[in-house]
């Protein structure tokens, strides 16, 4: 009961901390296990498991050595490794646990310079139990993992990795769980930002880099406003007070359309079977999502597809971020966009255009007769034959 009441002691400070109160929505997800059937700490992506021994007996460095083994293991579950990462893992599990190791205690360094709550635990030699470099600074896990493969494991400063990470565990995920704890993660980081914002204005440094898990990665107002200057029927209103600065080197004044604004916009989300893999699904979602809190758009009509339609209802900018449908995708079989096509046609829907937002992975692009953007996230460079591309990666 001690050993319990001093672990909850150590999260609790942490979860009210300035280094690490962000991650107290991702420490809450999830169950927690104080346990010496695992040899020293442990996560599947959704649990995390904790030999209590290993915190308290082993590690030298007291409950600063013990915290630093909880936010470890959170940061693996912010990241979403043991999901998102699997490939990566067949083709080397030591070199995949090293990098994403790597990449977070780096993090915790930078959230907790000074030591103040977290030291990287300490044997009773002095020898630190872990991996860190400040080469792999700002560096993705995969370029890590690719720079410890060409360099034969790397040589950073720390012994090995401290945990094991239970990819089995993670592995035995349906796809659909396994998109559900993608987006639950997502939340619960979510929830982390939201509730700092008590704690004064702009809320608490994010120092950990979670803001950069969940953000889109595209300038969505830009794109859509140079796409539907070129294509939609539905204008924006323009100005002249800014003069367009594209045509400025040709000593032409053209004017600048102003504002985030739009009339119609159908988002159709691919929810094939393919999209289930390579944190695809969790990707086009947040680019969708972003859009609606980026932009005023009046209506929003939301079509999850795979080989058919699943037609999910109309939202506004407002009511679409919040909307159960945009987390509860519906689907899981072939790819076919053309389905999208005939459904717009024959429920007589005309959008000022269609955002498809897919991996790509698809043989018939379809005839479209409205404007169509394709927002596409997959490691290699798709281009759509038909309408304007975006690669979310």
């Amino acid at each position: 009961m001690k050993v319990e009441r001093k672990f909850k002691a150590i999260k609790i400070a942490l979860m009210r901390s300035e280094q690490f109160g962000l991650l107290r929505g991702i420490a809450m997800h999830g169950k927690t296990f104080l346990t010496t059937d695992v040899p020293t700490a442990m996560t599947d992506g959704r649990d995390c498991w904790f030999n209590p021994d290993f915190l308290f007996k082993t590690i030298q460095n007291g409950d600063k050595g013990a915290a630093y083994v909880m936010v470890h293991e959170w940061l693996h579950k912010a990241g979403m490794h043991m999901v998102t990462y699997r490939n990566l893992h067949k083709r080397n599990p030591m070199v995949t646990n090293m990098a994403a190791d790597y990449w977070n205690n780096d993090r915790i360094l930078l959230a907790d310079p000074e030591h103040l709550l977290t030291e990287m635990p300490v044997t009773a030699d002095g020898k630190p139990i872990g991996l860190h470099d400040l080469k792999y600074r700002d560096w993705t896990i995969k370029r890590i993992f690719d720079d410890l493969l060409e360099n034969g494991g790397g040589g950073g400063g720390g012994g090995g990795g401290f945990d094991e990470h239970d990819w089995e565990g993670a592995e035995e995920l349906s796809k659909e769980e396994a998109e559900k704890l993608k987006q639950d993660v997502t939340e619960a980081i979510r929830q982390g930002i939201h509730s700092s914002r008590k704690v004064g204005a702009g809320g608490l440094r994010d120092a950990l880099g979670l803001e950069e898990l969940i953000t889109p990665k595209v300038d969505w107002p830009h794109e859509l406003r140079i796409f539907m200057t070129a294509t939609c029927r539905k204008k924006e209103r323009s100005t002249w007070r800014r003069p367009n600065r594209r045509y400025l080197h040709q000593d032409i004044v053209m004017p600048t359309l102003e504002g985030n604004s739009a009339k119609e916009i159908a988002f159709c989300r691919d929810a094939s079977g393919s999209m289930f893999f390579d944190n695809a699904l969790t990707k086009v979602t947040s680019e969708m999502v972003g859009i609606a809190q980026m932009m005023d758009i009046e209506k929003i009509h939301l079509i999850d597809w795979d080989g058919s339609v699943e037609y999910r209802g109309v939202f506004s900018s407002d009511t679409f971020k919040s909307a159960p449908e945009v987390k509860n995708v519906l689907g899981g079989g072939g790819t076919d966009p053309r389905c999208v096509v005939e459904y717009l046609k024959d429920n007589n829907i005309k959008p000022d255009c269609v955002v498809m937002l897919t991996d790509g992975e698809v043989n018939e692009w379809g005839n479209w007769t409205v404007p169509v953007l394709w927002a596409i996230a997959n490691r290699n460079k798709i281009t759509a034959p038909v309408g304007k591309t975006i690669n979310i990666d």
